[in-house]
C-alpha cells in the first residue's frame, strides 16, 4: 500500500538523482538532462495500481492539496539553494502548484493502467521538465536561466550564514547603542544574528524566505512585504537585501525599479534616528536614493552603508 511517507520518500529520491544536474542543458539529440531515476521507474512499472488507489484516496479526501503544496515547496527550495538570486513571488508559487495539480492528474490517469511503459514514463518527465523550463522563465527571466543551457551542471553560486560576531564587527554595531526593536532582513535560516541580539537582552525579530516562522522570525519575500512607516529603530541587512538589489542591477532585465521602491519603503519604517544598515554598499545608486526623499543622512565606507533618518 502506497502512504504519504512513501510519497514523500519517492519525492526526495527523485530531486536527489537530478540535484546539482541543470535543467536546461539538453544533449545533441535535444532532450533534456534530467530524468525519472531507477526507482521512479520501478515505482511506475510495479507499483503503478497502488499510485492510483493512493491519489484517488488524495482526491476524495482533500489531501491532495497538502501533496501538491509539499512538492512545490521541496522544488522551490531546491532551485533556490542552486543560485540564491532566483526569486518566487507569491504568486509564482501559485503557478508551480498549477504545474504540480496537471502533473497529479496525469499520473493518476496513467497509474490506473495495469502497467505504464518505459516510454510513457519518458514522456511524462520530459513534459513536465519542459514546463519547470517556462516557469523559471517566466518567474526569473531569461538572463540568468539561459546561463544554465551551458553546461550539464549546476554552477555553484555561494551563500553562507555568518557567525553574529562577525555581522556586528563588519556592520559596526555596538550592543550598547543599537536603537530597538531591531529587523533583520534576509536574517538566513539560522537566524543568527536575532538570537545572537535577543540573548543579548535586545528585542529583535528577523524575515527570510527560507525560515522556520516563529514569534520573533517570519518567512517571507522581502518585495512583497509590507514595512510600516515609523516602526524600526534599527534594520540590519548583511550579503542579503542590497546583494540582490545590487545583482538586479548588473543584469539586462533586472528588477530594479521594485528594489528601488522597496529600499525606499525600507527607509520610511525607520523611527527617527534609526538606522539602515547594509552590506555590500549601493554605491552606484544611493545618491540617487537618497537624493529622492529628505531626511536621511548616510555614511559609505568600502564594505558597507549606514543609512540614518534625521528627522
Amino acid at each position: 500500500m502506497f502512504t504519504i511517507v512513501d510519497f514523500q520518500d519517492f519525492v526526495e529520491q527523485q530531486l536527489h538523482h537530478n540535484r546539482n544536474k541543470s535543467l536546461f542543458y539538453e544533449g545533441a539529440n535535444g532532450r533534456v538532462l534530467l530524468s525519472p531515476s531507477k526507482e521512479s521507474k520501478y515505482i511506475f512499472n510495479y507499483v503503478a495500481r497502488d499510485i492510483s488507489y493512493f491519489l484517488q484516496s488524495a482526491y476524495s479526501n482533500g489531501t491532495i492539496r497538502q501533496l501538491i503544496t509539499y512538492i512545490s515547496d521541496k522544488t522551490i527550495k531546491l532551485f533556490i539553494e542552486a543560485n540564491q538570486y532566483l526569486d518566487f513571488s507569491f504568486q509564482d508559487k501559485y503557478q508551480l502548484q498549477k504545474i504540480y495539480s496537471k502533473l497529479m492528474e496525469r499520473v493518476f490517469t496513467l497509474s490506473k493502467q495495469i502497467e505504464m511503459t518505459d516510454a510513457e514514463i519518458e514522456k511524462l518527465f520530459y513534459a513536465h521538465y519542459k514546463s519547470l523550463q517556462l516557469f523559471l522563465l517566466h518567474s526569473n527571466g531569461s538572463a540568468i536561466c539561459y546561463k544554465y543551457k551551458e553546461k550539464p551542471h549546476v554552477f555553484d553560486v555561494k551563500c553562507a550564514e555568518y557567525s553574529p560576531e562577525f555581522q556586528m564587527e563588519l556592520l559596526n554595531i555596538e550592543l550598547s547603542t543599537i536603537k530597538e526593536p531591531v529587523l533583520d532582513i534576509g536574517c538566513g535560516k539560522q537566524a543568527n544574528l536575532v538570537h545572537y541580539l535577543k540573548k543579548n537582552g535586545v528585542e529583535a525579530y528577523g524575515m527570510d524566505r527560507d525560515v522556520q516562522t516563529t514569534n520573533d522570525v517570519g518567512k517571507m519575500n522581502w518585495l512583497e512585504s509590507s514595512f510600516v512607516p515609523n516602526a524600526w529603530g534599527t534594520i540590519i541587512s548583511h550579503m542579503a537585501f542590497s546583494n540582490h538589489f545590487k545583482h538586479h542591477h548588473l543584469r539586462a532585465d533586472g528588477n530594479v525599479e521594485k528594489y528601488a521602491k522597496t529600499y525606499m519603503n525600507i527607509l520610511h519604517s525607520l523611527k527617527r534616528e534609526g538606522r539602515f544598515i547594509y552590506a555590500p554598499n549601493l554605491s552606484f545608486m544611493e545618491d540617487v536614493l537618497i537624493s529622492s526623499t529628505d531626511g536621511y543622512h548616510v555614511e559609505t565606507n568600502e564594505l558597507c552603508t549606514q543609512v540614518m533618518r534625521v528627522f
